[in-house]
């Protein structure tokens, strides 16, 4: 059985826990969650935790009852060993994570939150109750994204590195070839008349999406895009004055769709500088060019960058979100310690030492962007963590997760 226990987790050490408790499922209704709120009695919490296990005597399938048990028994344990909550409270999660059914693996998890948790919460589910703890790791600031023709309309965000669609819209404005038996002048009133429909439905969505979020000061700025002129007559004549306040770029586009989304963030670059899609694929862009140049400004792999950032070269290391590296430390009886950089699903199998060939036990694990920011802090160089949500995010990973742009070339 182990035990992992995080203070003060930052949301990087957040996301990287919520993805892994993600993937576990019990087979029945057995994976405890418990959120207890900052200052909350811990003797009633206690107490608490005491009553659930009593009635999960009557929990009928063997297997099931157990494995409950097991779980509300760590998360007694943990919390005996809590004399008062943590600044922000704390969330324990404990269940059966074994393969097999009859040999159970309880395991639980310790997670003391980088905001405070309101309410107090208690689960037993066939999945951990995550989504408390998911919204602490969500920036919600975002910019607007607006793109349009007389045809069709997208309204969304960019947040992060994600863009979310929140409308689709297509108008039913004709082509300029009138139906047969209208006059020109009424067929160009009748197009007029739709098309000015479709600029305050546009305008109405967008208010719909944006204003609220303008007036609590998370709207970071307003891109408008679109092919022709329709983009321009939108923003002149019926965008709403907040939003216009809002609007940093109006940018000509080839679609007006929601493909043409990710055009105009593309388009609106240098407006979104500081932007962290932008960021993240410009450093990403960088790296590959530095590579196909050769001109040995760029390393990748674990053991290279680690080799790099020691002597001092590198400005900007790059690492996955989704790198999943850890250094483990491993003892044996003799007292020969071995360290070794591995995946954490193959941290503690079967380690023998280099020196006597006796087994040897973890002593500790370490994630490895935390080693590589310390590196990065004491030799003056940049750490970035990079998304797989766009395309330069996602060729970084399958190049190992991990890279690094130099100061100058080691080889």
């Amino acid at each position: 059985m182990s035990e992992e226990k995080s203070n003060s987790m930052n949301k990087y050490q957040l996301k990287k826990l919520i993805k892994k408790l993600e993937g576990i499922r019990g087979r029945n209704t057995e994976l405890v969650s418990l959120y207890i709120p900052a200052g909350y009695d811990m003797s009633k919490i206690s107490d608490f935790v005491t009553s659930e296990a009593s009635e999960a005597e009557s929990i009928k399938s063997k297997h099931t009852r157990k494995n409950v048990q097991g779980a509300l028994e760590k998360i007694a344990r943990k919390v005996s060993e809590e004399h008062e909550t943590p600044e922000n409270g704390v969330v324990l999660f404990a269940g059966n994570v074994s393969d097999t059914e009859g040999r159970p693996d309880i395991q639980i998890w310790e997670v003391h939150p980088p905001q405070t948790i309101e309410s107090r919460r208690y689960r037993c589910d066939k999945e951990f109750v995550l989504e408390p703890l998911k919204q602490m790791i969500v920036d919600d600031r975002v910019y607007g994204l607006i793109v349009l023709d007389k045809n069709e309309a997208a309204i969304g965000y960019l947040q992060g590195s994600s863009i979310k669609t929140e409308y689709k819209m297509s108008s039913e404005v004709p082509g300029k070839t009138r139906a047969g038996g209208q006059s020109a002048q009424r067929f160009a009133r009748i197009r007029k008349q739709m098309l000015k429909t479709f600029m305050k439905d546009i305008n109405d969505n967008a208010k719909t999406a944006f204003l609220e979020k303008a007036r609590e000061g998370k709207l970071l700025g307003i891109l408008v895009g679109g092919p022709g002129w329709t983009k321009d007559k939108f923003v002149d004549e019926y965008m709403h004055q907040e939003l216009k306040d809002e609007l940093i770029d109006v940018k000509s586009l080839n679609y007006s769709g929601e493909e043409a989304l990710e055009e105009l963030v593309e388009k609106a670059e240098e407006s979104l500088q500081d932007a962290s899609a932008v960021k993240e694929k410009n450093l990403v862009e960088s790296f590959f060019e530095n590579l196909k140049e050769e001109n040995g400004k760029s390393e990748y792999g674990l053991k290279q960058v680690i080799k790099a950032m020691d002597m001092g070269a590198v400005d900007t290391v790059l690492i996955s979100e989704d790198f999943n590296h850890y250094r483990a430390t491993y003892i044996c009886g003799n007292g020969h310690e071995k360290e070794v950089f591995e995946e954490e699903a193959k941290i503690g199998e079967n380690v023998k030492c280099d020196e006597c060939g006796e087994q040897m036990d973890l002593e500790q694990m370490t994630d490895i962007v935390d080693i590589m920011d310390e590196k990065a802090e004491q030799m003056g160089s940049s750490l970035e963590l990079i998304s797989t949500d766009h395309e330069q995010g996602r060729r970084l990973y399958n190049m190992g997760g991990i890279a690094a742009i130099l100061r100058y070339r080691i080889r």
